[in-house]
């Protein structure tokens, strides 16, 4: 019988070295991210234990700030300027 990690234990990390910011390796042993990687084509390098190892290009790696946090007012604002240069603009045919 195979052993299978339980969700707690699955891991994933994702590390870039000092020396090369051009590539980013990335191990993992979650199935999840297994399937999701090699759905967009990447193959891993390397197996490790329960899990596999990846390379990629710094390009495929987005990291963000978060999601943006707008207060009531704010949002209130930006629909009006929104509603009011959409009725004044007009477009020449």
């Amino acid at each position: 019988m195979a052993y299978e990690l339980q969700p707690d234990e699955r891991e994933t990390h994702l590390n870039m070295s000092g020396d090369n910011h051009a590539e980013w390796e990335v191990f993992t042993d979650d199935p999840y991210w297994i399937r999701r990687l090699e759905k967009m084509g990447i193959q891993p390098f390397a197996k490790v234990g329960w899990g596999f190892k990846y390379k990629l290009s710094a390009d495929q790696v987005l990291i963000r700030k978060g999601k943006r946090q707008v207060s009531e007012a704010t949002r209130t604002a930006m629909r009006e300027r929104l509603r009011n240069s959409s009725t004044t603009e007009s477009f020449a045919a």
